[in-house]
């Protein structure tokens, strides 16, 4: 009866897939990364939904900030303000599309984007690891901000 279960239990899970198994167990950590690295912005969110995209090492996390949280963000970890160009778009720009979409969810106001890259001693972790990039987007009209980053490796 066991062997069945287990039979079982594999073969939905090669139905379902492994993404939601990946981003369920990876969920508290990347949480608590991220707000730590927020807070050394001064920014403590009541309210953070973090989700691991696919199983890569790319994640993003939705939440709520005020401007003087956005401001702090943007200071405290130097972000570049990052416009979209069709002509020889940026490096930040370029690591926009690799990050996917924001989980902003906006189809008329433009979201203000903002970013850094190349694994910077800011986003590094109490584990020991680092971000390899933080990209932030946010509805400046409602607060609504998504803050994407990515584990980097070794």
């Amino acid at each position: 009866m066991n062997v069945l279960r287990l039979s079982s239990a594999l073969q939905c899970l090669l139905l379902i897939g492994c993404e939601p198994l990946w981003s369920a167990a990876n969920r508290s950590r990347l949480e608590a990364d991220v707000r730590h690295i927020l807070k050394t912005a001064a920014v403590m969110p009541q309210h953070l939904e973090c989700r691991m995209v696919g199983t890569t090492r790319n994640a993003s996390c939705s939440l709520r900030m005020t401007p003087t949280e956005t401001a702090s963000v943007i200071r405290t970890f130097a972000l570049a303000s990052i416009h979209s160009s069709s002509e020889s778009p940026s490096p930040l720009a370029r690591l926009v599309a690799h990050a996917g979409p924001s989980c902003v969810a906006s189809a008329s106001v433009p979201l203000a984007a903002f970013g850094i890259a190349g694994r910077p001693t800011s986003l590094r972790l109490p584990s020991g690891s680092a971000f390899e990039y933080l990209l932030l987007t946010i509805n400046e009209s409602t607060g609504e901000a998504c803050v994407q980053v990515s584990y980097s490796y070794g």
